[in-house]
């Protein structure tokens, strides 16, 4: 669920409501002020979001990295390019799970670039982000193995993998 309605209280009430009704549901809300965001992270909401903040952080990166923020533009925003950044789950049935990043050969497979780990190794790694992660690591379920590459690509690797996220890739 996303609620982005112009006032932060509005927007905490909707959060407070659906966490209620739906206690697993993913809840991202728009929060213009500090304040509300905590208190929609406390209320159920997985992850707030505030415009005014990230458009002053784009503000920044177009003054200091403008060939970082061109190629994020046409990854975002291109239609006729199919480059994306995407997580690919894994879980305890895929073949994936328990082997070495080395062995499943991301790159020469599926030509996808392996730019992070979230919850590679298991419980005791459980909120690590790994990015640009050794070969060494073990594939758990629960992980998610952040790539970039082109969208038939990653589709590909999402069913290679098992991944219940394989078919619901938008294609633009």
């Amino acid at each position: 669920l996303i609620t982005a309605l112009p006032e932060d209280k509005d927007n905490l009430v909707v959060t407070v409501i659906a966490h209620q009704a739906f206690p697993n549901l993913r809840i991202v809300a728009r929060s213009a002020d500090q304040k509300f965001s905590e208190r929609m992270l406390r209320a159920g909401a997985r992850a707030t979001v505030s415009p005014s903040h990230i458009g002053g952080l784009r503000m920044a990166s177009e003054l200091i990295r403008p060939h970082v923020v061109g190629f994020l533009d046409l990854m975002l925003k291109d239609q006729s390019q199919t480059l994306r950044v995407e997580d690919i789950e894994i879980d305890a049935s895929s073949p994936w799970e328990g082997q070495h990043l080395s062995e499943l050969k991301i790159q020469a497979r599926h030509n996808l670039l392996v730019l992070a780990l979230k919850n590679a190794g298991g419980a005791a790694a459980a909120s690590k982000l790994w990015v640009n992660p050794p070969d060494t690591l073990v594939i758990r379920a629960g992980a998610a193995i952040i790539v970039m590459g082109d969208i038939k690509d990653i589709r590909e690797a999402r069913r290679a993998a098992g991944s219940a996220g394989a078919m619901v890739v938008p294609s633009s």
